[in-house]
């Protein structure tokens, strides 16, 4: 889940990391329709992730973690904040570099998730293997 420009990285997080490379079930949603539906699956068993953005769209992100915790959800916070942008780039464009940032850091994410769950990020059943 995340908002602004970084819920295309939410995106492909979800469909390439954890549905292609890791078999893992997963959707995706922008944390402003959170309360329009996905937040009544919240459970402490439901794990959640959220990529947080830092500029116009926090607030929204920020409502969602709020909820998130409230009821002690499973979930995995990935803060742009963490990460000295708003040090060095402007707040006018800082919601355009919040992508940028939280793909690379993702990256590093989807290694240790591959390497702690013993299943390689080139792992397929039938990407590159069959015709399709």
């Amino acid at each position: 889940m995340s908002s602004g420009a970084t819920h295309e990285v939410a995106y492909s997080t979800s469909i390439c990391l954890m549905m292609e490379m890791q078999w893992i079930n997963s959707g995706t949603f922008h944390s402003g329709e959170f309360f329009h539906g996905p937040f009544e699956i919240v459970d402490k068993n439901v794990p959640f992730i959220l990529l947080m953005n830092d500029g116009r769209t926090r607030k929204i992100d920020s409502r969602a973690l709020t909820f998130l915790e409230r009821f002690e959800a499973k979930a995995t916070v990935v803060d742009a904040l963490d990460y000295g942008l708003s040090a060095v780039i402007p707040k006018t464009v800082i919601d355009y570099f919040n992508p940028m940032i939280l793909t690379a850091v993702f990256r590093v994410y989807a290694e240790e998730l591959s390497e702690a769950r013993q299943h390689p990020l080139t792992k397929r059943r039938y990407m590159w293997k069959l015709e399709y």
